[in-house]
């Protein structure tokens, strides 16, 4: 692998005169970069961005912190983000915490270390701020995580009232959500809230039952689900927060020969791919993802720049009905 020494002795100049024209840092003459480029390309050097990065303070990196990789929406987050970040001319460094406190500490520090423009997180992990110790700007998904850091959130309130509403309006009569980790500081929870206050103002009764953080990273909900099949016989609507629990649910429903929709209506949450190559296809709660990962990048550039960001922004969603439904 050809270092820097070799690129200057083949251009016949000294380290620091390449070193000046890969960092732009002072001037070079355009005969000189002709004759630097040349002795790249023959010697197929790749600079080293992190290292350039350090010597001038700033990247062209924008990080994402991510609580699992696998997880099809945060697939469907990672995809978005990095289209955008390499649109805007910056590339992605992808850190996967899979609901590690230390971890996202640790990612925390080499983000910080190699001089990252921006760090995009979504994380799950409590009282993450305590230990965000970052020199660039961080904008989070999903989640408020403290004043200081701005968000970006899709309207859970509102996917909740949605979802209650539609399965109240197909004439359900007893409800269940299976909620996220409702013990845990999420904006996610709120969808709860706005199920639990459809449910009220209509009379109609509900429960709710808690996911784990273990659930939520194996994506298995099979037992929850056998249990609300089993002790809820006369339930009619299940409302999910995310959209693979519904497919689960849809799933274990037709091993119990119980019919969707007509026995049992279900919504999900989120409107990633599956819901569509799903049969019978899923009814939910869509969040605005591309646009969400849109602005998270846009952010970063924008605080980089030193321009003012809101510091909380709240997507729209919309209930989209198919065939569960």
């Amino acid at each position: 692998m050809s270092t820097l020494k070799d690129v200057a002795e083949k251009a016949g100049v000294t380290v620091t005169t390449v070193s000046r024209m890969l960092n732009n840092r002072g001037y070079v003459s355009e005969r000189t970069k002709k004759k630097i480029r040349q002795a790249m390309k023959e010697l197929n050097y790749q600079p080293n961005a992190f290292a350039r990065a350090l010597s001038r303070k700033k990247s062209d990196f924008i990080g994402l912190i991510v609580p699992s990789a696998s997880h099809m929406y945060f697939c469907k987050v990672i995809d978005y983000i990095e289209h955008f970040v390499s649109n805007n001319g910056f590339k992605l460094l992808l850190c996967n915490s899979n609901l590690e406190p230390k971890k996202e500490i640790e990612y925390f520090n080499m983000l910080n270390a190699n001089k990252v423009a921006g760090v995009i997180i979504a994380s799950r992990t409590q009282n993450i701020d305590k230990n965000i110790a970052i020199d660039a700007p961080v904008i989070s998904i999903d989640r408020v995580i403290s004043p200081a850091i701005p968000s970006i959130c899709s309207d859970n309130y509102q996917g909740g009232v949605l979802a209650a509403q539609h399965l109240i309006d197909k004439g359900c009569k007893k409800l269940v959500h299976i909620s996220g980790s409702t013990n845990l500081n999420m904006d996610a929870n709120k969808r709860f809230f706005g199920f639990k206050e459809v449910c009220e103002r209509n009379g109609i009764p509900y429960i709710v039952v808690d996911a784990t953080e273990e659930q939520f990273l194996s994506m298995h909900y099979e037992d929850i689900i056998d249990m609300i099949l089993d002790s809820y016989p006369d339930v009619d609507g299940i409302f999910t927060s995310n959209d693979i629990i519904a497919a689960q649910v849809v799933g274990m429903c037709r091993k119990r020969n119980i019919k969707v929709p007509d026995q049992i209506k279900v919504v999900g949450y989120d409107d990633i791919d599956l819901c569509t190559l799903f049969s019978p296809t899923i009814t939910t709660i869509r969040q605005s993802v591309k646009e969400i990962c849109q602005y998270a990048v846009e952010c970063i550039i924008y605080k980089t720049d030193n321009k003012t960001i809101p510091s909380n922004v709240t997507f729209p969603v919309t209930l989209i009905e198919r065939e569960t439904t």
